[in-house]
């Protein structure tokens, strides 16, 4: 399967994501797969890092949780959003000397929702670098479920991510079964 790159930034790295009542951001066009093949998207949106104690949100140099949304074309055209959470940011010899920080994506959660309905949900780990403002990521997980179209979806997913600040983008390959 293909790797592919997704920027990811403002401190954070990675990308997942689906709220809790399990719908996503309204689509853009109908998803033009459902089952069997390949699809590649392709990722621009925003991102923020949230709070995991209090109301403050939490510092990049910490373990955290970051949010992204945004929309997403190839393979049809959809919205996107994502909840990454990834370990405290440490001095790492895996990272490039100018990305010089590593950690690690416990989770990462990414819902695409297209405008005919159908969801495809996809849920990751892997791990990333930075210097602070940008991030790098490498993810990778499995096709959790979907719906519509992607209706008992499987299969699996890879990106390299990268954030720039609060700019999200990247490409995503999906391989369904």
């Amino acid at each position: 399967m293909q790797r592919t790159i997704i920027l990811l930034g403002l401190g954070l790295a990675a990308l997942a994501g689906c709220n809790d009542s399990g719908t996503g951001v309204g689509g853009v066009a109908e998803a033009q797969s459902n089952r069997g093949g390949d699809l590649s998207i392709r990722l621009s949106g925003s991102n923020l890092v949230i709070s995991t104690e209090g109301r403050v949100p939490t510092p990049t140099t910490e373990p955290g949780v970051t949010m992204g949304v945004g929309i997403a074309k190839g393979s049809g055209s959809a919205t996107f959003q994502v909840r990454v959470t990834y370990g405290q940011p440490l001095p790492s010899a895996s990272c490039p000397s100018e990305l010089p920080f590593g950690a690690d994506i416990t989770q990462t959660n990414l819902m695409l929702t297209y405008n005919d309905g159908s969801v495809l949900e996809l849920s990751g780990a892997g791990s990333l670098c930075g210097d602070g403002t940008l991030f790098v990521a490498d993810v990778s997980g499995t096709v959790v479920g979907g719906e519509g179209q992607f209706d008992g979806a499987s299969g699996t997913w890879s990106t390299v991510v990268e954030q720039d600040g609060a700019r999200l983008t990247g490409d995503v390959e999906v391989e369904l079964f």
